[in-house]
């Protein structure tokens, strides 16, 4: 049964959800895209969502109803535009996930340093996060981090639960 806390209730503005994404976390989970990015990234694949249209805004209960509704779905993987530019969307939606038994996956364009100098609430929660930003001039077919396939060298994933 889904848990509905405190923050439950938070509205939280996102582009989509995508169940059944095998590929882009270490646990089978629901892409939630969040509703913008602010980085001009030169061949960025999400250009597309980038556009006003198309924002959805329902609670944190409501979008985690929809993940937990998904049998296939062990987690929620924030990504497909930058959600630290809605740092506290964002930790709403990891504490509610967290809270509901779901595994988390982050993606972020930033270090680690500049990450958790926007969200150091983050620091020791069991979850993944993504670093690095997409640099075309060290693309690779190999590089590999937690199971997930990442684009370029530069980008690694870090399990955050010491």
């Amino acid at each position: 049964m889904l848990k509905q806390n405190d923050y439950g209730g938070k509205r939280i503005a996102y582009k989509g959800i995508v169940h059944n994404i095998l590929n882009d976390a270490p646990f089978i989970g629901t892409l939630i895209i969040a509703k913008n990015c602010s980085m001009p990234c030169k061949d960025c694949i999400n250009a597309h969502l980038k556009s006003p249209e198309h924002i959805r805004v329902e609670s944190a209960f409501e979008i985690m109803d929809k993940v937990k509704s998904n049998g296939l779905d062990e987690g929620i993987i924030l990504s497909g535009l930058e959600w630290t530019e809605q740092a506290e969307d964002l930790l709403v939606l990891v504490d509610c996930a967290l809270e509901n038994g779901l595994k988390v996956m982050v993606y972020t364009h930033h270090s680690e340093d500049r990450f958790f100098s926007i969200i150091p609430e983050l620091i020791g929660k069991p979850i993944y996060v993504k670093f690095g930003l997409y640099d075309a001039s060290l693309c690779s077919e190999t590089h590999f981090s937690h199971t997930v396939k990442l684009a370029t060298t530069n980008q690694y994933i870090k399990w955050l639960a010491v």
